[in-house]
C-alpha cells in the first residue's frame, strides 16, 4: 500500500511541475481573475490544493496547521516556492512512515459529526484531491488556448 501511495504522490509532483510551467504563461490578470465555475481564480485553486495537503499533513503529524492566505500569492512562482516546502514535508512523512501505521484509524470532527479513516485513506485523499482539481485546471488551460498538459501516468 505504501508503494502505491508513494507512486501517486510522486505522480502529483511530476504533474504539478507541468502545471506550473503551463500556468507561468498566464498574465497576472488571468491568473487572479475568478473563473466562471465558482472555484475562484487559478491562484485560489492552487492555494486551495496546497492548503489541503498542508492541512492533512499537519493533522497526521499532530502539528499546528497554519493556512496559507490566497492574497499572499500574486504569481505561480510564489505558490511553487511555498508548495515545495509542503511537498518536502509530505515526502519526508511518507518516507519515515512504517507500513503498519497506514492502517491506524484517525478521527476528525466536521461540524456535528465525527469522521474516522485510516492514515492510508488520508494520504490517498491528498493525492486524489489534487488530481481532481488538476483536471479542472487542465481544462481551463485548454480553454485559454495554452498547450494541453501531459498528466498521464504511463
Amino acid at each position: 500500500m505504501l508503494t502505491i501511495i508513494e507512486m501517486l504522490i510522486n505522480h502529483n509532483l511530476v504533474c504539478r511541475e507541468s502545471l506550473f510551467q503551463a500556468l507561468e504563461q498566464l498574465d497576472s490578470e488571468v491568473f487572479l481573475k475568478p473563473t466562471e465555475t465558482g472555484e475562484g481564480s487559478v491562484r485560489d485553486i492552487l492555494v486551495h490544493i496546497m492548503n489541503t495537503e498542508k492541512f492533512w499533513m499537519a493533522f497526521l503529524k499532530e502539528t499546528e496547521y497554519q493556512m496559507n492566505r490566497q492574497e499572499n500569492f500574486q504569481d505561480v512562482y510564489s505558490i511553487r516556492d511555498a508548495w515545495s516546502r509542503v511537498a518536502a514535508d509530505t515526502e519526508e512523512f511518507i518516507k519515515n512512515l512504517p507500513e503498519d501505521q497506514l492502517y491506524h484509524v484517525r478521527s476528525i470532527n466536521s461540524g456535528d459529526q465525527t469522521i474516522s479513516f485510516t492514515v492510508a485513506k488520508a494520504l490517498l485523499h491528498i493525492s486524489t484531491h489534487e488530481t481532481h482539481h488538476r483536471g479542472f485546471l487542465a481544462g481551463l488551460i485548454r480553454q485559454l488556448g495554452l498547450e494541453p498538459l501531459d498528466v498521464n501516468m504511463l
